[in-house]
């Protein structure tokens, strides 16, 4: 009788759900839970899927990242290539005789001492940096101990061959050796680096480079030098605090695309910005140019997480959510205040004819490879893009 009884409560209740679903195909989960739990039959199972926000969040990313309709067929790159050498910062100090001192930066390196003092500046701040080393001969030596160095790792480096790898396969490739060899109408990537002099990046910003760029990419201290050379917004700031303000950040790629971008009275070429920092990206875009950027700011999110783990995928164990859980989107102007949901990772928002698109990294916990991680970031992020056909 027992048995009978629980088979016909069985019955009826798929009865009822049935007719539940027929008459309101719309009803929420939670009231087909809700009367699942009061027949007394236990809890309803739980939906399948990630649990924990990287989970989730990587889901989402995955289900965001499509290819362009129109894709890239040729691909040029610049002259621009060598060897990166991996090791442990600490260990290479070591075995240059170097004990711990005090940091400090040097726009220019001179002697191991004036190294050792910036790569502790630098640790410090936990900020990537490149400076220039004056000493062909110390430089040698420096390259040389860290070349034999047991467990040294070598790749192949330089912006140009790592966004030239990620094409390769793709497209056409063809090398150039400087921008008056790309014929007229043909987009063309930027990739900064990290500079000291002042007056070479204004003179880039306003009259040699930019102009001739389509896109350009860069990170928290190339940004911060390029408004500060160029008198722009927060030029004032020395250096960021920590993670980089995204409403700050916002306010400074809306100035460089709004002052030297492409519009109706300005010879610009420049429609397209992708800047990149530990915790977060965003792809700025003048309106009416690109297409697919959603994908894009999510593909390259994605590759920093997976290339500085070694991983195919993201694994989710291996990495972490870092990105500010609220933010403003600017700070000059009456920003909109966003927060953060890893249910839908790519947060969109516009200004006077520019569109920013917002995604959080997924940082790795140990990372095995971070060298080249800018240039992997842009190229997955352009490899996504469509350009509109009247480039």
């Amino acid at each position: 009788m027992a048995l009978w009884r629980g088979s016909a409560y069985a019955g009826f209740l798929a009865l009822a759900v049935g007719c539940v679903f027929l008459l309101e195909p719309e009803l929420p989960g939670s009231a087909l839970r809700s009367l699942w739990s009061s027949l007394c039959l236990g809890p309803a199972p739980a939906p399948p899927g990630p649990v924990s926000p990287e989970g989730r969040l990587a889901a989402a990313w995955d289900a965001l990242i499509v290819r362009p309709v129109r894709r890239w067929r040729r691909v040029a790159v610049g002259v621009n290539a060598c060897v990166d050498v991996v090791l442990s910062g600490v260990k290479l100090l070591q075995a240059l005789g170097l004990s711990p001192g005090n940091g400090k930066d040097h726009s220019i390196l001179h002697s191991r001492n004036d190294l050792e003092e910036a790569f502790i500046h630098f640790m410090g701040k936990g900020a990537a940096a490149e400076r220039f080393f004056s000493d062909k001969e110390t430089f040698h030596d420096i390259a040389q101990v860290a070349s034999e160095f047991p467990g040294a790792q070598h790749y192949v480096g330089g912006n140009a061959a790592l966004i030239g790898q990620k094409f390769a396969a793709n497209s056409d490739l063809k090398v150039v050796t400087s921008i008056s060899d790309i014929p007229t109408g043909i987009p063309v990537h930027l990739e900064l680096a990290s500079m000291t002099n002042r007056e070479l990046m204004s003179s880039i910003v306003h009259q040699q480079v930019f102009p001739a760029v389509t896109s350009l990419g860069l990170n928290e201290q190339e940004l911060l030098f390029l408004t500060q050379s160029a008198s722009g917004p927060h030029s004032s700031l020395s250096s960021w605090n920590g993670v980089p303000d995204v409403g700050m950040v916002s306010d400074i790629l809306f100035w460089i695309l709004k002052e030297h971008g492409r519009s109706k009275s300005r010879a610009s070429d420049l429609t397209r910005i992708h800047f990149h920092t530990l915790v977060y990206h965003i792809l700025a875009t003048v309106d009416g140019h690109w297409a697919n950027q959603l994908a894009a700011v999510a593909a390259g999110a994605r590759v920093a997480g997976t290339q500085a783990c070694a991983t195919e995928t993201i694994d989710t164990s291996r990495v972490s959510l870092r990105a500010p859980q609220e933010f403003m989107t600017s700070h000059s102007e009456a920003g909109s205040r966003i927060v953060l949901n890893p249910n839908k990772p790519v947060v969109e928002w516009h200004r006077e004819g520019i569109s920013f698109h917002f995604t959080p990294v997924l940082v790795c916990k140990d990372p095995i490879r971070t060298v080249g991680l800018g240039d992997a970031i842009s190229a997955e992020g352009l490899f996504y893009s469509e350009v509109h056909p009247h480039y």
